[in-house]
């Protein structure tokens, strides 16, 4: 069984929001871990350039080490199996932690889901 953690960035078959019986093989960030139902909640991370309020640019993407400059989706969180996570990558820096899981507080006070 592997062992998952937050703040570690994995390679992952993330969801397509629009059909989510589709995947797309992908870094994620590891945002917690349900060991229970053995599940965990993934933020997607993306090539492009931050295009809204609710992404970020991965500023460390090098030291984790990603291929090339990255952007956390903090609008596009997902549970995944643990059975779909297949490749550890490495770990955020504390720094970039702290800006992914802020970016996601905000979005989630946006949208209603905390106060």
């Amino acid at each position: 069984m592997i062992t998952i953690q937050p703040q570690e960035v994995w390679y992952a078959n993330f969801p397509y929001a629009e059909d989510s019986s589709k995947f797309k093989r992908r870094p994620v960030i590891v945002l917690d871990v349900d060991n229970d139902s053995c599940t965990v909640l993934s933020m997607k991370i993306t090539s492009r350039n931050p295009r809204s309020e609710f992404e970020i640019e991965i500023f460390d993407w090098a030291t984790i080490p990603l291929d090339h400059i990255s952007t956390a989706d903090a609008a596009s969180v997902q549970n995944i199996p643990k059975s779909s996570f297949d490749k550890r990558v490495g770990r955020l820096s504390d720094d970039d932690w702290d800006n992914v899981t802020d970016l996601y507080y905000s979005y989630l006070k946006s949208i209603g889901a905390v106060w």
